[in-house]
């Protein structure tokens, strides 16, 4: 078995496998599964951008087609730059599997495990949320119909489909072909950023694991009331505890810059597209005569892409956080009870960490928390704006 067929990260390899993103993978096999994947979801982009031009001078056909078109956009956006970096996405999962099997059996191999099931958990929650939004998202006509069908009621009820279509062709007669079409769609829109997103929250916690370790390794520097500040180099314990600190740093270093610059055009694609469709999904509920099952659609699609948002805030303010939490563990360390030569060490080892490592969005804005309450306010100030030209 391969080292990511273990319990940590084989729902990742399965996830990128589906779209044929798993750079292990052979060559035949990924590129089937990506044509594939870009085979439902650019047909469903098709049809959706038919609707919408045929149809652009009703105001709610240009409000229910133009949000899924804003989030299909990103969606591609995501699967064309994981395609286009699958080779950084390739030394990211060669230097986590190069650190496990480097990473003495001790305190820093249980620090790795335990980062690492968080990052499972990550995984399953963030796939359960996105994967049950999409059913809701998905089958709320099916389910309606199927109701009133079952309900002894004198009431009729006629299933609207997901986006505006009905002026282009007959819905009705291809209603079963389209939603099994859909369906099959979505599943693969879901997978994209299920995918994707899930590697950067394992990278993520894998860096937030390195920074830890760094961390326990400065706690764990000798000292002694009775201090040599001079002595030999080979006698000096504390000092080869910091080279080592000070390696296994810039390579922390070096990995979390990776993994920016892998993201990077990405997630800046998704700062403007986000606040957009969010904006719009809200204002269709306003705008836009809709029955309870169309309300509980567009409510299941603006919480998946504020899902979607959060964890990955979240997780990069773990990585702030991570990062920055060094400085604490060398002012706290007993610096004052080593050599001279140590204490160089550690002071250019704090003046690089008072700079914590970020997850930048094209090289200008920084995920995070703070982040991501903007992102709300501003797509507050614009739902409000596109409600009042109503």
């Amino acid at each position: 078995m391969s080292f990511y067929g273990n319990r940590y990260y084989h729902l990742n390899k399965t996830f990128l496998s589906i779209l044929g993103q798993w750079p292990f993978q052979s060559r035949l096999k990924g590129n089937m599964m990506v044509g594939i994947a870009l085979l439902f979801i650019c047909s469903l982009t098709a049809l959706e951008l038919i609707g919408l031009i045929t149809g652009i001078t009703d105001l709610s056909i240009i409000m229910e087609n133009t949000s899924p078109l804003l989030i299909n956009s990103l969606i591609l956006v995501k699967m064309i730059n994981s395609i286009c970096n699958k080779y950084k996405m390739k030394a990211l999962l060669e230097n986590i599997e190069q650190t496990w099997k480097t990473t003495k059996i001790g305190p820093e191999s249980e620090i790795l495990r335990n980062y690492a099931e968080q990052s499972r958990t990550l995984t399953i929650q963030y796939a359960f949320a996105l994967y049950c939004a999409g059913f809701f998202y998905t089958m709320m006509p099916t389910l309606t119909s199927g109701i009133y069908m079952i309900l002894p009621t004198n009431k009729t009820y006629t299933a609207k489909f997901i986006y505006r279509l009905e002026h282009v062709l007959d819905v009705d007669k291809y209603f079963n072909l389209l939603m099994l079409h859909t369906f099959i769609s979505v599943f693969f829109l879901l997978s994209v950023p299920i995918a994707i997103d899930c590697m950067f929250i394992l990278c993520i916690q894998h860096a937030c694991a390195l920074f830890q370790g760094i961390k326990y390794k400065i706690g764990c520097i000798p000292s002694s009331d009775f201090v040599v500040l001079k002595p030999n180099i080979e006698n000096d314990e504390a000092y080869h505890i910091i080279i080592d600190c000070i390696k296994s740093y810039k390579r922390a270093l070096k990995f979390s810059d990776l993994l920016s610059s892998t993201y990077a055009t990405s997630f800046f694609f998704l700062l403007g597209n986000a606040i957009i469709s969010l904006s719009f999904n809200a204002a269709e509920i306003i705008m836009v005569d809709n029955n309870m099952d169309e309300v509980i659609r567009i409510v299941a699609g603006n919480l998946a892409q504020l899902v979607h948002i959060f964890y990955l805030c979240f997780t990069s303010q773990r990585l702030i956080d991570h990062s920055s939490e060094l400085q604490d563990a060398i002012y706290n360390s007993k610096w004052y009870k080593i050599s001279l030569r140590s204490r160089q060490l550690l002071a250019f080892t704090l003046m690089r960490a008072l700079k914590p490592c970020h997850i930048k969005a094209g090289k200008i804005y920084v995920m995070s928390m703070v982040h991501f309450s903007s992102i709300l306010q501003v797509s507050m100030s614009y739902f409000t704006m596109l409600t009042s030209v109503q």
